[in-house]
């Protein structure tokens, strides 16, 4: 009996990539076997699996035994994930695809993982609402946390001489930015003392998490940019009314927001952590996979909140169904405990929509994701622009989907 390959959804089909992508966060997926009927077989397999589990992707089949030889496999047909091999010498249902899929790819998230997080500061009052902010989540997700002070490049090189002005000045800083940090958390009853020449983990040990401090040197939007690519999640301070000002803070905020290699959590300094227990998930087109959801929704599970999936978009827009099928397999495998909520809101201001949301539904955390920077950007234009925005004091947890992976 002939049989007929499953095919791609729409929205699956445009993820895939059209080549030449090296370095831009596509899975590439080789298909590897000399036998047709396998072959046809393993690939249908891959296609459903792809269906429940939608990635940006590219599918590469292999036949030449040669080629098969050079990518270590023995046995056909077999199946690889960005240079692993993954199963070989028999055909994998959709089912374990999925799970290869989930256990590679969700396993490898630093939203997920979050073992590591960092919250930089200037020493205002608005930084010192971030760490109290930042603290709450390092509890509640059992991660490290390490506060930055950027110490403003007038040098030539990335550090300061042992001796002299420079190291004499970051040792002046470190003195300030541990006394921020013992005056910060004094007053949430932490008390905070930083071990003598402490290395990132190291803290009291009555001390729960982890808690440590560091001054690093250059321009802060650079090396912030560098610092995010070995954390997990970047926390941030905001300028406040007006969220994403131009004041100085604020722009490094929105900069590092742009650039970082790591989820970024942008807080308002009259944000209160309360829990987290709405979140909106600012669902797009762009946002339709199921590890970026699966990240969102792994990092509700911390404090058991509800993530409210709302797409924001014209009247009469094609897509929305597809859409919330592919949010509502994947949130509620994810996370059966909590009802699945999707809502379509009418508007061309998808900031101003989505903060209208927020205030209705109680919502404490708004989650972008971004599968292409650029769209990023344009929520930062409205967010500085729309008068929606002027006045909120919620929290913005950003991914970059192109770029949040362990390497």
């Amino acid at each position: 009996m002939k049989r007929s390959v499953t095919p791609l959804s729409p929205a699956t089909q445009s993820m895939k990539c059209d080549g030449g992508c090296k370095g831009c966060g596509k899975v590439h997926i080789k298909v590897l076997s000399t036998d047709d009927a396998a072959h046809f077989l393993l690939r249908e397999n891959v296609a459903e699996a792809l269906l429940a589990f939608p990635m940006t992707h590219k599918i590469i089949d292999v036949s030449e035994p040669d080629a098969i030889a050079a990518a270590g496999v023995t046995a056909t047909p077999a199946l690889i994930l960005d240079g692993q091999v993954m199963v070989q010498g028999r055909v994998p249902s959709p089912v374990e695809i999925i799970e290869m899929f989930r256990e590679r790819y969700l396993d490898r998230s630093k939203l997920h993982r979050l073992h590591s997080m960092v919250v930089a500061v200037d020493l205002s009052a608005g930084s010192d609402n971030a760490l109290r902010f930042a603290w709450h989540i390092a509890q509640k997700v059992g991660a490290s946390l390490e506060v930055v002070y950027v110490m403003d490049s007038i040098f030539d090189g990335n550090s300061p001489a042992h001796t002299g002005f420079l190291s004499g000045y970051q040792h002046t800083m470190q003195i300030e930015l541990d006394a921020f940090i013992r005056e910060t958390m004094s007053g949430m009853g932490v008390k905070y003392e930083q071990p003598i020449h402490s290395k990132p983990g190291q803290s009291k040990p009555d001390i729960s998490p982890a808690l440590h401090s560091k001054v690093i040197y250059g321009f802060p939007e650079a090396a912030l940019e560098e610092y995010s690519k070995a954390i997990d999640l970047l926390v941030l301070g905001t300028t406040g009314r007006g969220a994403l000002g131009k004041k100085i803070f604020g722009s490094v905020s929105t900069e590092v927001s742009r650039q970082a290699h790591c989820p970024v959590l942008l807080v308002p300094p009259d944000a209160k952590f309360q829990g987290l227990r709405h979140l909106i998930y600012a669902s797009n087109f762009d946002s339709l996979s199921a590890l970026r959801v699966q990240q969102a929704v792994s990092f509700a599970r911390h404090f058991d909140g509800q993530v409210h999936f709302v797409h924001v978009g014209p009247g009469g827009e094609k897509g929305t169904a597809l859409e919330r099928k592919i949010l509502e397999a994947n949130y509620r495998e994810a996370h059966p405990e909590q009802p699945f909520l999707f809502t379509k809101m009418i508007s061309d201001d998808v900031t101003g929509a989505l903060y209208e949301y927020a205030f209705y539904h109680r919502v404490e955390l708004i989650v972008f994701v971004t599968h292409q920077r650029n769209f990023w950007e344009s929520i930062l234009h409205h967010s500085v622009t729309r008068e929606a925005a002027v006045d909120t004091d919620l929290p913005m947890l950003i991914i970059h989907s192109d770029d949040d992976m362990l390497a």
